[in-house]
């Protein structure tokens, strides 16, 4: 048993000969203290055992160093992360803010420029209830799981505003603050 083998060809005679070889080893007896003429640090083969678990035990240290040195390596990494996380986000508020101030003096609708887009985002229209038992029925939808539980149809309700002009009872429109949307180019992945 001298070499571990290279080929597949040559695990069959190396496990044959490990086991040839574990068949020719005899079992060792361990004593104890109390037994008169036995003295353990003689036995043969406890010397190597010494050895084996005093190298398991450098072995676990050392592991538990690189985890402990990975763990203080890492809550460092973290600390900076969120450092340039904070930065980076400072400037990317403060361009924004100039970019929204001036396209909004603008008054256009949107700029298509070398590093990027800037457009107007309307606000979207929604439903707000003022009271509900005002509304008609015709714009109220049944709730099956409850019994007969009627709710306002937000959608039907819209609809009808844009279709005829008229605010149903019971209800109010709101449109939302319009929105400047910035795009710029994808980052390129490293």
């Amino acid at each position: 048993m001298t070499d571990v083998p290279h080929s597949v060809e040559d695990f069959e005679h190396y496990y044959d000969s490990m086991d040839f070889h574990l068949d020719e080893l005899e079992v060792e007896e361990i004593g104890s203290h109390d037994q008169p003429g036995v003295d353990l640090a003689h036995i043969e083969g406890e010397g190597r055992a010494e050895d084996h678990l005093r190298a398991l035990a450098y072995h676990r240290d050392e592991l538990w160093k690189v985890l402990c040195h990975f763990e203080a390596e890492l809550g460092k990494i973290e600390a900076w992360r969120e450092k340039q996380d904070q930065r980076i986000h400072r400037r990317i508020a403060w361009h924004e803010r100039c970019l929204a101030a001036w396209f909004t003096s603008t008054g256009a609708k949107s700029a298509n420029l070398i590093n990027g887009t800037v457009r107007n985002k309307a606000g979207r229209e929604r439903v707000d209830i003022t009271g509900e038992s005002a509304i008609p029925q015709e714009y109220m939808r049944e709730i099956p799981f409850d019994g007969p539980h009627y709710k306002p149809d937000r959608k039907r309700i819209l609809a009808a505003l844009k279709k005829t002009g008229e605010i149903v009872p019971g209800t109010e429109v709101v449109r939302g603050e319009d929105e400047v949307v910035i795009d710029t180019p994808k980052p390129v992945a490293l």
